[in-house]
């Protein structure tokens, strides 16, 4: 009874129609009972009020499950539904309050409980977020070593259970991966799923980056992406460069042959190299290294391209050497640099 009369009491609050009875009582709960809490602050963030029309409740349910702290899966073959623009009374107002709790009792059944089924479960997981300026080394449970560099986050779990071993990746890491072919590893990216057994590699997956990939140095990889239905499989010096919603297939780039360093991996050296590369990829470049923001305002110049490398240079010195091979100001103040 209390659930039921905790689930009314919310339909009225979120509907507006609550009384101040009844809103004491409501309060009642929330203060007694913390996952009631949660779940009235989980949805009343997404709740219309005055009227408003509900145009895609499909984008509330995936507004939910942006709020659970298990990874988000990608769904195969699912079909958008447009539902029709209505204007909710009280009564249906309620009936969408216990579908939102249908969906969530759903999400559960199909993809938490089969995420923490016995073959599978992941009692916790780490992250380890690397901020500007610096690069970070982490040995995972099964022994892998990776290095991450600066503005990048890695997510894992604390020991790895079931048939494979998955992380997930925001930004630039090198993977060492330890080889094991009854428990493949993956590494899931926005914008791509890395499937190996044991080999070496390096993915380049920052946000804010118009450009993505991922290049082979030892063993094999698989590449699928989640809204392509290619797969792609990666030998050594192989790359894959996703751009503007398509990929493409390349190899490494050595910036020094004779002395063998690749370009997709100097970082791990701390240097910033790099070659044609237009002035407004460079910038997000140069924000991670010299934990500033770079901030264009003059349009024409963000398609000015370079070629060079960093390593020691401060920020001014690194801007004064572009700024010789192609004229440009700047301003620096504070934590902003100011392009014009």
């Amino acid at each position: 009874m209390t659930e039921e009369r905790f689930t009314e009491l919310l339909s009225r609050k979120l509907a507006g129609e609550i009384s101040p009875s009844e809103l004491t009582e409501f309060k009642g709960y929330i203060s007694a009972n913390a996952s009631y809490g949660k779940q009235y602050e989980s949805l009343k963030s997404y709740w219309k009020q005055n009227e408003e029309s509900y145009e895609d409740i499909g984008k509330v349910f995936e507004k939910i499950k942006s709020q659970t702290d298990i990874p988000r899966r990608e769904a195969e073959g699912q079909q958008q539904i447009k539902i029709p623009r209505f204007n909710f009374s009280w009564i249906t107002k309620v009936a969408a309050v216990f579908l939102v709790f249908g969906v969530l009792a759903v999400l559960y059944h199909f993809t938490l409980s089969r995420f923490f089924s016995a073959e599978d479960t992941v009692y916790s997981w780490k992250q380890i977020q690397v901020p500007n300026r610096l690069i970070s080394s982490i040995t995972l449970p099964d022994g892998t070593k990776v290095t991450l560099n600066s503005a990048s986050k890695l997510k894992y779990p604390e020991s790895f259970k079931g048939s494979n071993r998955e992380v997930y990746l925001s930004g630039e890491a090198f993977f060492d991966v330890v080889s094991d072919h009854q428990h493949p590893f993956i590494v899931h990216t926005e914008k791509m799923k890395i499937k190996v057994l044991g080999t070496a590699f390096n993915i380049r997956s920052y946000a804010n980056d118009r450009e993505k990939q991922t290049t082979l140095l030892r063993g094999s990889i698989q590449v699928t992406f989640p809204d392509n239905p290619a797969t792609v499989m990666l030998k050594p010096k192989d790359k894959i460069l996703i751009k503007d919603g398509t990929y493409e297939l390349g190899t490494q780039t050595y910036y020094n042959e004779a002395e063998g360093s690749l370009m997709e991996t100097l970082w791990m050296s701390n240097k910033l190299a790099f070659r044609n590369e237009s002035f407004e990829s460079l910038a997000n470049d140069l924000e991670r290294k010299y934990g500033v923001k770079i901030i264009f305002n003059k349009n024409s110049i963000r398609d000015f391209k370079f070629s060079g490398e960093f390593e020691k240079e401060n920020l001014e010195q690194a801007l004064l050497s572009l700024k010789i091979v192609t004229p440009f100001n700047y301003k620096i103040k504070g934590n902003s640099v100011y392009l014009y």
